[in-house]
């Protein structure tokens, strides 16, 4: 079954090598709509994070970002499809860095960094276009797939600019060597994913909630002495994107205890608020609560 899904996505793969730009928006509009009106994907998800995040505006008012956060969606999932067979030159054109001098500045002072952001716009094709500018490794931090064949296959693709793919259980040692052999790099971690468990989870509040985080970017920063440096993708139009740099952290070890957790969220918040509709709210990212409490009455447009 492994090498049966394998060929499968491989096959998709090759599909959208030959598919035109034009014609990719036309089918992620149908998968958007599809998705949205007739399959009902994590609808109820949707319209709970939103009118949580957002409880000032009215179901009419939530109604487009409710559709531009498909269209998101499916934009993201059929781009990256395409971007496994795209040339580097062309996926680095239509995403780029804008300030890399905030994270070189680290580098060139002989310090790795901690580079952490969220699943906000196209954050795939980052992995492509931001390592090349870098003064050192850039060392991505992943889940692995459950798939053995499909895992090997997208980190091969990811890797085609030098990109190190490293999973989360080895990520304290590969800082770890990396500080041992003085070899500044850069370590990648998307951060705004819930906790698999309360234990450990750093509580902050994040888009008016209180939100369990990933500890991970927090507590490797405050042991290895690591400045954080966060990076957000902003649509420019559809299919191009730029990528910017801000310092977060430049003394974490001198931080408290999910004070770095804490300004992560604050920042990703700040550009979520910004255009609410790129940020992936079919997750449940407050599935995890404090205290017991009654799940919010979901509210959904008069008019479609």
């Amino acid at each position: 079954m492994e090498r049966l899904s394998f060929w499968l996505m491989r096959a998709a793969v090759e599909l959208f090598r030959w598919m035109p730009f034009w014609l990719l928006y036309r089918l992620s509009d149908l998968l958007a709509f599809l998705l949205q009106r007739v399959v009902g994907y994590r609808r109820r998800v949707v319209w709970e994070n939103l009118q949580r995040a957002f409880p000032d505006k009215t179901p009419d008012q939530l109604a487009p970002i409710v559709r531009g956060a498909y269209r998101n969606l499916t934009d993201i999932m059929l781009e990256t499809l395409k971007s496994y067979t795209l040339p580097v030159a062309e996926i680095q054109r239509r995403s780029r860095p804008i300030n890399p001098e905030v994270v070189n500045r680290h580098l060139d002072a002989g310090k790795s960094v901690i580079l952490c952001g969220g699943h906000y716009a196209n954050w795939e094709y980052t992995g492509v276009s931001m390592p090349p500018l870098f003064h050192g490794n850039t060392i991505t931090v992943y889940k692995p797939i459950a798939n053995r064949y499909t895992d090997a296959f997208v980190n091969r693709s990811r890797g085609r600019v030098g990109m190190i793919m490293v999973s989360m259980d080895e990520t304290f040692p590969a800082m770890r060597q990396r500080k041992a052999q003085n070899a500044p790099a850069v370590f990648i971690l998307l951060a705004d994913q819930s906790p698999s468990n309360r234990k450990g989870a750093h509580w902050v509040r994040f888009l008016g909630q209180d939100t369990a985080s990933l500890p991970g970017v927090d507590v490797l920063a405050r042991r290895m002495h690591f400045p954080v440096v966060f990076f957000y993708v902003e649509r420019k139009r559809r299919g191009f994107y730029e990528v910017y740099f801000a310092d977060l952290n430049d003394a974490p070890e001198q931080a408290n205890e999910t004070e770095i957790t804490q300004a992560f969220a604050q920042k990703l918040e700040s550009v979520i608020r910004q255009k609410p509709e790129d940020w992936l709210w079919t997750h449940r990212r407050w599935k995890m609560k404090r205290t017991q409490a009654a799940a919010p009455q979901v509210v959904q447009p008069t008019s479609p």
